[in-house]
């Protein structure tokens, strides 16, 4: 009879890291769940104040004027915090379906390795996400960077961004291929 350890990730002890794996993709789509939380409120938000003498001043709410500076760092932060998100669910998705895999994973993985694990996929979903945005790759299947602050409110992108930012944590040579491939070609480009 097999015992189970609780802090072990194997074929038959997955839940705990599962229920881990989903709670730090939550931790780190926070941002993101803020923002869709502020942009589902009434638009009934100005804040009054009275200056020196007395006067009321409607002053309006950062909430409520998509142009404010805050709002745009709260898109911005939104977007890379669902791309960090969903990178680290690739990873944890890739870990854990090896793991239930029969002879393929030998490894003694704890939960704190395995939120190690999401980070370094949350980084890779980042990194691209910089790709992305530096046009350093195109074309019709990754998001266009002419689009990606405002990413968020065009779903056929958003959608695209969020695919490969999971596959960026699920594929761990990914990225790294990636950033292979860019540095053979400045290295080509600058021969020339």
């Amino acid at each position: 009879m097999k015992t189970l350890h609780f802090g072990l990730l194997g074929k038959e002890n997955t839940s705990p890291f599962i229920i881990t794996a989903i709670l730090y993709s939550i931790f780190l789509c926070l941002p993101f769940i803020y923002f869709l939380y502020l942009k589902g409120q009434p638009h009934s938000s100005n804040f009054e104040n009275m200056d020196e003498e007395g006067k009321t001043i409607v002053v309006k709410n950062w909430t409520d004027n998509a142009e404010s500076r805050q709002f745009k760092l709260l898109t911005r932060v939104s977007i890379f915090s669902a791309a960090l998100s969903f990178g680290a669910l690739g990873a944890a998705v890739s870990l854990i379906t090896r793991a239930r895999r029969s002879g393929a994973f030998n490894h003694k993985i704890t939960i704190r390795e395995l939120i190690s694990i999401q980070t370094i996929g949350a980084v890779f979903a980042f990194i691209l996400s910089l790709i992305f945005m530096g046009e350093m790759i195109g074309g019709t299947l990754f998001p266009n960077a002419d689009e990606f602050y405002y990413i968020i409110y065009i779903p056929a992108a958003l959608a695209k961004l969020l695919v490969w930012s999971f596959l960026a944590g699920f594929a761990e040579r990914f990225v790294p291929n990636i950033l292979e491939n860019l540095t053979k070609l400045k290295d080509v480009n600058e021969e020339s």
